[in-house]
């Protein structure tokens, strides 16, 4: 995998966009250096963010880790390919359990599409209101999540408030924002990414004694925590919430 022409033109792009926003990442010190972790981050419309993430983990860590997309990705054949060779997955609840058991390192935004479609006068937020996979997946194979944040990625499109968008998601599952990158144009604005880490969560819960009950505890905890987090990405970042 790692010799395929569409994995080392992955590798490199993701390299340029991380030099393009020149790129860091906060609390890395902490990531767990092997077996299985889970990452959740927040998502933005630009979505590569996470992408670039999953860079750093490559060149630092040496782990490359296999990031779960929204299905919609994968309906192209052509596309789907090329996804799955770069190491993104249909957003399965039985690959991810399979990666994470076998040691792997998982990344997804909970969020999604519904997260990534905010309008720039929600910047620097997160929903993961009712998204309670991820949290199954990481009570059930006992995996450590790793939360991060990068809210300035909200900052690389300006999407425009539009209830059509929201009406168009919520019934065809497909995106239809109105935004704009520099000037008019649909160029990604060459904004300063940070991205910031918490320490890893482990769960106590013995996974083969997982409840739904304990499942929405959990999420419950880890949207404070991941709040806590964007508040401090946020300072670090120098960013101003929009007013209202």
């Amino acid at each position: 995998m790692e010799t395929r022409l569409t994995t080392r033109a992955w590798d490199r792009a993701m390299r340029m966009l991380r030099a393009y926003h020149s790129y860091e990442v906060v609390g890395l010190s902490a990531f767990p250096r092997s077996g299985p972790v889970l990452v959740a981050s927040t998502h933005s419309l630009a979505t590569y963010e996470n992408f670039l993430l999953g860079s750093v983990a490559l060149d630092v860590l040496g782990r490359r880790p296999i990031i779960l997309a929204d299905d919609l990705l994968f309906k192209l054949p052509v596309v789907g390919d090329a996804m799955r060779d770069i190491g993104v997955w249909p957003g399965k609840r039985e690959a991810a359990i399979e990666i994470l058991n076998s040691g792997g390192l998982l990344g997804l935004g909970p969020g999604g599409m519904r997260e990534a479609l905010r309008p720039s006068t929600r910047r620097y937020t997160f929903d993961w209101d009712g998204r309670l996979g991820f949290v199954w997946i990481a009570l059930l194979t006992g995996a450590p999540i790793v939360l991060a944040a990068c809210p300035a990625a909200d900052d690389i499109f300006d999407v425009v408030d539009l209830q059509l968008t929201a009406d168009f998601y919520k019934r065809h599952h497909f995106p239809l924002p109105l935004f704009r990158g520099v000037g008019p144009t649909l160029i990604p604005r060459p904004v300063k990414l940070w991205h910031v880490f918490e320490a890893p969560i482990i769960s106590e819960i013995d996974p083969s004694e997982v409840t739904e009950a304990h499942v929405i505890e959990h999420h419950a905890y880890l949207c404070e925590r991941m709040h806590d987090l964007m508040q401090r990405a946020v300072e670090l970042s120098g960013l101003t919430p929009p007013q209202g």
